[in-house]
């Protein structure tokens, strides 16, 4: 960030515009909803176009006009460029920050797209590069928040001191506060009843702080790809224990004063064994906390899950679920190819290459089962075992020429596509040199290679 977005408190402070027309009217509309006292100088005012209605009123040519004491910021919005860049060069030598209209290389802050809902306040910024976005955002925002959110904030700001002295801080306090505001966003509560839905929360709060472990799947890309439920699981946790394979911008969705822990597992690179992740989802989990067990994919595939739910309820500690888009849905969706086709395949096949012995588990496959018959495979961790899938797939009777499919990240920006048959999987493997998690999918067919291929038909 070029530009670090801050809330500036102006209550009982000065606010200097500088202008008389229809640029200094935009500012004031802003900053007239302030506790400031505003001032606006200018050598004359237009009629009708500046609203000056609560306002100190300087009628004097601006760059001589003596200022007040104790301004925040100011506003040179004068409608004349190289009058507003010689204000804000008065306003800079006199250490107070200053936004020229239009003029970001001589302002020291720019203002954002403002959604209001005092106290309640929603700021868009995009650093000066695009205002329209910013002011698009700001109408998806508005239809967003109810429009009696400030009244809620401001009746939850007089509850404070009772939630205080009735519930612990930490996240028993939080979770009541969430409780709260989930259906005020919503736009269920009047500001009466509110305060009657508070009170009753208070009464039937049980002050005992449990812990509680959500197993949360990230799925197997962008944050686009994520569940809302996994999205406020984030949102609300305490503790976050995730894996390597998830994707930082995931990470950036949980709270700011959430604890990461990265407890990441990648082939030949083991941080932590898998007793010890378990011994610390337990810890965190009985302090009280909420923590999120954040997972690649689906956690309930391939993710190690029994042995960590083993591990929660042997503490009596709850839980849940929190499915996620798993690694061969992204890939096939990615290379526009049906996991299952009607009238060609009955079952689909999920096989890791890589589970709890390492990767000699490849050899320990029923290859036999999945050789047999045209059934798609899915094939989890396969990088380093490519040979062998190939060579023993080929050895129990699957075709030489069965199409395959190569993702390597999939769903992510760097995401690779490779499509070769199963005699050329092994060597396509080997040319591609990242290190992301790798999907093999076996007699899966690409419709975008399919239309590819008629089109070269056609042009033949």
């Amino acid at each position: 960030m070029d530009a670090f977005p801050i809330f500036w408190n102006v209550k009982g402070r000065a606010i200097v515009v500088f202008g008389g027309g229809a640029e200094a009217a935009a500012k004031l509309r802003l900053v007239q909803k302030t506790n400031a006292t505003v001032h606006v100088i200018a050598a004359a005012f237009e009629p009708g176009i500046i609203d000056l209605d609560g306002t100190v009123v300087h009628e004097r040519e601006p760059l001589a006009a003596p200022l007040p004491q104790d301004i925040a910021f100011a506003y040179a919005a004068t409608g004349e460029p190289a009058l507003d860049a010689a204000l804000a060069a008065r306003m800079r030598a006199l250490n107070i920050p200053v936004c020229a209209a239009d003029q970001p290389s001589v302002s020291d802050f720019i203002t954002g797209a403002i959604v209001d809902r005092d106290p309640v306040v929603v700021a868009i910024g995009t650093e000066g590069n695009a205002p329209v976005l910013a002011r698009e955002i700001k109408a998806r925002i508005e239809r967003l928040l109810p429009a009696g959110l400030g009244g809620v904030a401001r009746k939850a700001g007089a509850l404070r001191e009772a939630v205080a002295g009735r519930i612990a801080p930490g996240g028993a306090r939080r979770r009541f506060w969430h409780q709260l505001f989930a259906p005020a966003l919503d736009g269920e509560f009047e500001r009466e009843s509110f305060g009657r839905a508070a009170q009753a929360l208070l009464a039937a709060n049980d002050t005992a702080d449990k812990g509680f472990v959500s197993f949360v799947g990230a799925g197997a890309g962008d944050a686009d790809l994520l569940t809302e439920r996994a999205r406020q699981r984030l949102d609300r946790a305490d503790v976050v224990l995730f894996d390597a394979l998830v994707a930082p911008e995931i990470l950036e969705l949980a709270r700011r004063e959430a604890v990461l822990v990265n407890v990441g597992k990648r082939a030949g690179r083991h941080a932590l064994k898998q007793s010890e992740i378990n011994d610390l989802i337990v810890a965190h989990a009985a302090k009280g906390l909420r923590v999120v067990r954040l997972k690649g994919g689906d956690p309930s595939i391939f993710g190690r899950l029994a042995e960590e739910i083993d591990a929660v309820q042997a503490a009596d500690i709850g839980l849940e679920i929190v499915p996620g888009v798993t690694a061969a849905s992204v890939a096939a969706a990615s290379a526009l190819a049906p996991l299952t086709e009607r009238g060609q395949a009955q079952e689909l096949r999920i096989i890791t290459a890589h589970g709890a012995g390492g990767e000699d588990d490849v050899e320990a496959v029923d290859w036999a089962s999945a050789a047999a018959g045209t059934a798609p495979l899915a094939i989890y961790m396969g990088r380093r075992g490519a040979r062998t899938v190939q060579r023993r797939l080929i050895l129990e009777g699957r075709a030489a020429h069965t199409p395959v499919i190569l993702v390597e990240s999939a769903g992510r920006q760097d995401e690779i596509r490779r499509h070769t048959t199963l005699q050329g999987l092994a060597d396509t493997v080997a040319t591609m040199a990242g290190d992301g998690p790798l999907m093999i999918l076996v007699a899966v067919r690409s419709r975008e290679r399919q239309a590819l291929a008629l089109r070269q038909e056609e042009a033949a």
